[in-house]
């Protein structure tokens, strides 16, 4: 069980907290009296969460990508001159596409690419930095994927990508813990949310729900996740680090299936011959 007062007073760096896991890891901390800045590249969400979130001055946005260097040291900049060290961070910004691997383009796979993983190592590499620096340890929170461990159609780059955050987690805690951080890494099931919306519906939808052990079967929300990072981040977990941890009814048991084949059976999408 977390305490209601460990986050207080101190300071969580989210990317992509604009929306979906990130906005709901947001209004957790928030809630827990943590003073929050949130890397976020799309204007429109940061607009909607800012509005939404009742999070004072002790929330701020900064607009940037976590794949340009320069945005990210921006962000930790920001949160340094506003609110002092970063004690948490939580790379959490992704992108996805649906894209067979003779058909993916340079540009869509260094999207990729580039948010999940490059993202998350320049996040990581700052925040390593000031955190030595401030001797205070802390905590990283990686949200990778259930597709870290799960190869399907289409996702070659997605799944690559989160297979990488997986094991770059395990090296930042093997690196780091002797400076007090810990790193972990959530491994998310379907999660209704407008990235994952596509798969909680219809048939494909109900192709996840069949591989759910826990009764009654539902699809994760993003507070299930949110739940999961704070504890990982909370003194609860202090022994805990370089796990990876699906969050997924039991999905991960019966295995996933190939993305691409149900949502053609859908009409989503033509595949190819």
């Amino acid at each position: 069980m977390v305490e209601e007062n460990v986050f207080a007073g101190r300071t969580a760096l989210v990317t992509g907290g604009g929306s979906g896991i990130g906005k709901a890891i947001t209004a957790a901390l928030l809630e827990r009296g943590s003073n929050v800045v949130v890397l976020e590249v799309s204007p429109e969400n940061a607009k909607s969460a800012a509005d939404e979130l009742d999070g004072g001055d002790r929330l701020t946005f900064v607009e940037g990508s976590v794949s340009v260097r320069a945005d990210v040291e921006e962000a930790f900049q920001v949160a340094a001159e506003r609110y002092g060290t970063v004690h948490h961070l939580v790379n959490n910004a992704g992108t996805a596409s649906l894209s067979l691997i003779r058909d993916c383009s340079d540009e869509e796979w260094d999207l990729v690419v580039d948010t999940l993983l490059k993202g998350t190592f320049l996040c990581t590499r700052s925040f390593a930095r000031q955190a030595i620096e401030a001797g205070e340890g802390g905590t990283i929170v990686n949200i990778s994927s259930l597709n870290a461990v799960a190869a399907t159609d289409g996702l070659g780059h997605y799944c690559a990508a989160k297979a990488g955050v997986m094991q770059f987690t395990q090296v930042t805690a093997g690196e780091l813990g002797r400076h007090g951080i810990r790193a972990n890494a959530i491994g998310p099931g379907t999660v209704n949310t407008p990235l994952g919306a596509g798969f909680t519906v219809g048939r494909i939808g109900q192709e996840f729900l069949d591989r759910t052990l826990i009764a009654p079967p539902r699809h994760q929300e993003a507070s299930d996740i949110a739940d999961v990072a704070l504890f990982l981040m909370s003194p609860a977990a202090q022994r805990i680090t370089g796990h990876f941890i699906p969050v997924d009814g039991g999905q991960h048991v019966r295995g996933l299936h190939s993305y691409w084949d149900v949502a053609a059976a859908q009409g989503l999408v033509t595949r190819p011959e």
